[in-house]
């Protein structure tokens, strides 16, 4: 079915349209139209979760109150979600109210595609719904306790402090700036004074020469005296 032959349908008979529709889904849809129940054009349930449903049946924009006041008497009436089902479209400031919020919102081109395939596409997705919201809530208060009481005991904050300690010594210690200045050593009174090293000589050292030598003069040797033999 075309976007235009749905908004040229009696308000009526698009309630029920989209009552059927939820039904082929599985839902049990209950109509509300005879009691005038705050505005509320259909209640769906699936098992123990209940729905209630608005229809807008119009080729205007639907706006951020239309939303909030859906958001009012799904709380008042204590369902888990709400669908917002129109021909139109829906206004930036709806949807970005309605994030983070247990209502789905249905604009005209979603409702063609919703009759064209069964299958129902929301402008988003809810976060949570409100038991699961409840649980999730019963859960942080628990180990909020449970944290409270266990950081509470004397033991548990000399583990704390501990893990701490070991935690700044694996941290990088920053070294310190050396000083320029550096002031000369002073001399030790006790230490033995130095001793000065003599410079090398710059001047050529002189090569001695060859003197001649003087030839050995003969010995004059004296007559060697001969024994006397006196005749016995």
């Amino acid at each position: 079915m075309r976007l235009s032959q749905l908004q040229q349908m009696d308000p009526i008979a698009f309630e029920r349209f989209v009552g059927q529709h939820f039904a082929k889904m599985g839902y049990k849809v209950e109509n509300t139209r005879a009691s005038g129940d705050e505005g509320i054009d259909l209640i769906i349930r699936s098992g123990r979760r209940m729905a209630v449903v608005q229809c807008k049946r119009y080729g205007g924009t639907v706006g951020q109150p239309v939303v909030r006041d859906l958001y009012g008497v799904m709380v008042h009436t204590g369902a888990d979600e709400a669908y917002l089902v129109t021909t139109g479209t829906l206004s930036r400031a709806a949807v970005d109210w309605a994030a983070g919020k247990p209502i789905h919102l249905v604009d005209g081109h979603r409702l063609v595609e919703w009759t064209r395939t069964g299958r129902l596409n929301y402008d988003h997705k809810p976060q949570l719904s409100r038991t699961n919201r409840q649980m999730v809530m019963l859960v942080g208060l628990a180990l909020l306790a449970m944290a409270t009481i266990y950081l509470s005991s004397p033991q548990t904050q000399a583990q704390v402090q501990q893990w701490q300690q070991t935690v700044m010594s694996w941290l990088p210690v920053t070294a310190t700036d050396t000083p320029t200045d550096v002031p000369a050593p002073t001399a030790d009174p006790t230490s033995a004074p130095a001793t000065e090293t003599p410079a090398p000589s710059t001047e050529p050292t002189a090569i001695p020469q060859d003197t001649p030598t003087a030839e050995p003069t003969p010995l004059e040797t004296a007559p060697s005296a001969r024994p006397t033999w006196s005749p016995r």
